[in-house]
């Protein structure tokens, strides 16, 4: 201590003065820093978070387990009776569909770009007593769901996504007016807000509703044969490429655009991937590389529409016990 005191005590008045200023300026600088630091936050909410404070949910489940996910997010509620429009705002990665008060709205795959996908739907709007239910497939039981309601340009992100939706865990034919027995319900697994994850900010874009099936049309002709799924298998702890035997069946529809209705032949307790091609001609189905994609049915589903609009002439599905139809 002594030694110290005699070494502090050392220390020149113009020395201390100088030390004293430098403190100052470091403390400055340190609020400077933390009071940018706000501001860039708040700038980021401001300008860039189109959600609130809706969260990411998604189902909780052994996310590391890798097996494929399908299920439904519902969320009931009721809206001001002065509102100037409706519109849903949401992202559902990697696929989603979505219902409002008993009706398909849209739907599709995310893909590397996810964007906020804002949808009015206005007409169908009522103050007591909506319904929202999202369908959400996963390859791998991974991915992420935000939504948030606007009424107004100044009164926005209502019904937002948090601890307030319900996961249920099996399609039920009415789903989309009321949810399952409670057995089959349970709360989300929340991700976090913006910017969480691999989402960040999201920009939004636009989207017109999905044209309601009218018609299904039935393949012209169906053929069964051997081919093979590029897969990769770990070899004594080194990945390698391989292809896995397997059937095939094809179902000619003709050239057309329109979506593609898959139908199992048997209810299933679990989720189930099935794994699709899309081709335009008869040669690509012969060939093992390609475009391949996976569709998964949630528990109790036993039929899914793809989301997307396709040109295609042939729908190849592996493996056995699916069948195809256009839906037009």
């Amino acid at each position: 201590m002594t030694a110290f005191m005699q070494a502090a005590d050392s220390i020149s008045a113009p020395d201390r003065d100088l030390m004293r200023r430098l403190s100052i300026v470091l403390g400055f600088l340190f609020l400077l820093t933390f009071a940018f630091s706000r501001l860039e936050l708040l700038y980021s909410h401001k300008f860039f978070d189109n959600t609130g404070r809706a969260e990411w949910i998604w189902l909780n489940h052994r996310i590391a387990s890798g097996d494929p996910q399908a299920f439904f997010a519902a969320k009931d509620f009721d809206l001001p009776p002065n509102r100037y429009f409706t519109k849903i705002k949401i992202a559902g990665d990697p696929e989603y569909t979505l219902w409002f008060n008993g009706r398909e709205i849209g739907g599709r795959r995310v893909g590397e770009q996810p964007t906020l996908d804002v949808y009015d739907v206005t007409p169908l709007a009522r103050t007591k007593g909506n319904r929202i239910v999202v369908a959400l497939r996963s390859p791998n039981g991974v991915g992420g769901l935000i939504a948030a309601v606007d009424v107004s340009a100044d009164y926005q992100n209502l019904a937002i996504t948090d601890a307030s939706w319900h996961i249920v865990k099996r399609w039920m034919p009415d789903l989309v007016a009321r949810d399952s027995a409670p057995a089959f319900v349970a709360p989300p697994l929340r991700l976090g807000r913006p910017p969480a994850r691999r989402w960040n900010y999201l920009e939004t874009t636009k989207r017109d509703f999905t044209v309601p099936p009218h018609k299904i049309i039935p393949p012209t002709a169906a053929f069964t044969f051997n081919t093979a799924l590029p897969t990769v298998d770990i070899i004594e702890g080194v990945a390698v490429a391989v292809a896995k035997k397997t059937v095939a069946t094809a179902y000619d529809f003709a050239p057309m655009t329109g979506r593609v209705r898959l139908t199992i032949s048997g209810d299933s307790n679990v989720s189930r991937a099935i794994k699709v091609r899309f081709a335009n001609e008869r040669s690509e189905l012969m060939t093992i590389e390609g475009s391949v994609e996976p569709v998964v049915f949630a528990p109790g589903e036993r039929s899914v529409i793809d989301p997307e609009l396709r040109r295609f002439r042939y729908v190849m599905i592996y493996g056995g016990g699916v069948r195809a139809e256009a839906v037009d």
